[in-house]
């Protein structure tokens, strides 16, 4: 419980140590209005109570109930200030704040973003090194460099460009902004993937339920024609499955091909023989319209924020985990508290879901981390999708709810995929409710320690990742739930632990 008793004062946070407290309930005579007992008669702090103790009186009960606590499960600890202080822009260097570049305030017509700088001739043969020296890589999870991937159809026979537009994973809504809102701007960048690679043919897939952007999409594409914008290039739009599945690459060309939404074994590599058998490059919508951005603003101006493993800014998707989420741009490198404390979202935050559902779970301790490659991988997370989630419940019931997905969303073609992540989303259900316990989390450890680089299409790391975020940052309450289940079930007030 994070709070300022005045301007001058430093931030505490109350805590009780599920692992010390022996549920006699001292705290909760002393001052009802910090503490409650759960159903296990354990001790936690109340939620929202921070607002309560602004006042003196409030805060010396809470001192009083930490004096007479038996166990000395109670503390007032000081908070870092970068946990609950946004880092201002002007202190920010090369990552700071710019112009926008991807978000706009009102939806892009062709036209206008032609006006912007856009749609400008280039030589082919210089793009790729345009985008290598740009240090554009894919944003739809793998990061894999963009250039590198174009190199290997350059000279292809009759390559194709596939766009994976198909975006189903919660609290992932960027490619769904860009589609809607600056059609003119992905389709530039289709437009020099395809004359880099010696394309003439693009097709941009979506969910079959995502009727704006497949509409957006339809309009933009015929304004761009009767512009003459796509002379030798035809692009046309597809529906696929509503399933998270189905955004996998392998899926997505045996969609196109005729064939279920199911992943494939590599090798072929798409690259080799994809759509209808040919070269295929396979690129995320925003990976697109970077490469259409790095164009029009040249390769010095793009990379002038951002970090050098990260440059330029990118579109996060932001908002409360099992909420809705809103779009926001950032320089790479950017803090994460910075960002959580300019979108509203620093109040109750017990963890962070960075990266996505694939990413992993960052704690209070590392708020401060920059949303960079390096940075995120040392604090057990990754850039993913982009898409920041704050989670205000218990940790370890979300990821339980994410394996849950992962295993429910699975094509159920690879032992690990099918039996092993609902076995796994069980026993985070049974650490949650405090059955099996230590047993839980050795086998949850042991099993999730197995799975990078399994099945067709990997989507195991995903689910291998948050848990083991999960085991390694937020140990104090994986111990508490062995002890006695989950201290605050449904509440989000779990009691933090000593550091």
């Amino acid at each position: 419980m994070d709070r300022r008793l005045n301007s001058n004062d430093e931030p505490v946070r109350f805590r009780i140590d599920a692992t010390r407290c022996d549920g006699q309930g001292v705290c909760v005579l002393v001052a009802p209005e910090l503490f409650a007992l759960d159903r296990y008669g354990l001790g936690l702090v109340i939620p929202g109570s921070e607002k309560l103790a602004d006042h003196p009186e409030v805060r010396a009960r809470g001192l009083e109930a930490d004096a007479l606590c038996p166990r000395n499960a109670i503390r007032e600890d000081p908070v870092p200030p970068a946990r609950v202080t946004p880092v201002p822009s002007s202190s920010l260097g090369a990552v700071g704040a710019q112009r926008p570049r991807l978000l706009l305030d009102r939806p892009e017509s062709v036209a206008r973003w032609q006006e912007r700088g856009g749609w400008a001739e280039h030589d082919p043969s210089a793009l790729i090194d345009l985008v290598e020296r740009a240090g554009i890589r894919g944003q739809g999870g793998a990061a894999f460099p963009t250039a590198e991937k174009w190199r290997r159809l350059a000279g292809a026979t009759r390559p194709i460009v596939l766009v994976n537009g198909a975006e189903r994973e919660p609290g992932t809504v960027k490619d769904r902004y860009l589609i809607s809102s600056r059609p003119g701007l992905v389709l530039d960048g289709i437009r020099l993937a395809s004359r880099a690679i010696g394309a003439a043919e693009a097709v941009i897939a979506v969910d079959e339920d995502s009727t704006a952007e497949h509409d957006a999409l339809s309009a933009a594409i015929t304004e761009a024609a009767g512009h003459g914008l796509l002379d030798g290039l035809e692009i046309r739009v597809h529906k696929v499955p509503a399933r998270y599945v189905a955004g996998e690459e392998t899926a997505l060309i045996n969609v196109l091909n005729g064939g279920p939404a199911l992943p494939r074994l590599r090798p072929p590599f798409p690259s080799d023989a994809g759509v209808s058998g040919r070269p295929t490059l396979v690129q995320n919508v925003e990976t697109l319209a970077q490469v259409a951005l790095a164009a029009a603003l040249g390769v010095e101006e793009f990379r002038s924020v951002g970090v050098p493993d990260a440059p330029g800014t990118g579109l996060f998707s932001v908002g409360r985990f099992g909420g809705s989420c809103r779009v926001t741009e950032r320089p790479y490198g950017y803090s994460l508290c910075a960002l959580l404390a300019e979108t509203g979202l620093l109040d109750g935050v017990r963890a962070v879901l960075v990266g996505g559902y694939a990413g992993g779970l960052v704690g209070l301790d590392a708020l401060d981390v920059p949303l960079a490659p390096a940075a995120l991988a040392a604090a057990g997370a990754s850039l993913g999708t982009k898409s920041v989630q704050v989670i205000d419940r218990c940790p370890v019931g979300v990821a339980a709810q994410i394996v849950g997905y992962f295993g429910a969303e699975s094509a159920g073609q690879c032992p690990p995929c099918s039996r092993g992540l609902p076995d796994m989303a069980a026993l985070l259900r049974d650490l949650e409710a405090g059955v099996r316990g230590g047993e839980a989390a050795a086998e949850l450890e042991r099993f999730m320690g197995t799975l990078s680089g399994r099945g067709v299409c990997r989507l195991p790391d995903g689910a291998a990742r948050v848990t083991l975020s999960l085991l390694a940052g937020f140990r104090d309450e994986v111990e508490a739930h062995i002890v006695a289940g989950c201290p605050s079930p449904g509440t989000g007030a779990f009691p933090a632990a000593d550091d």
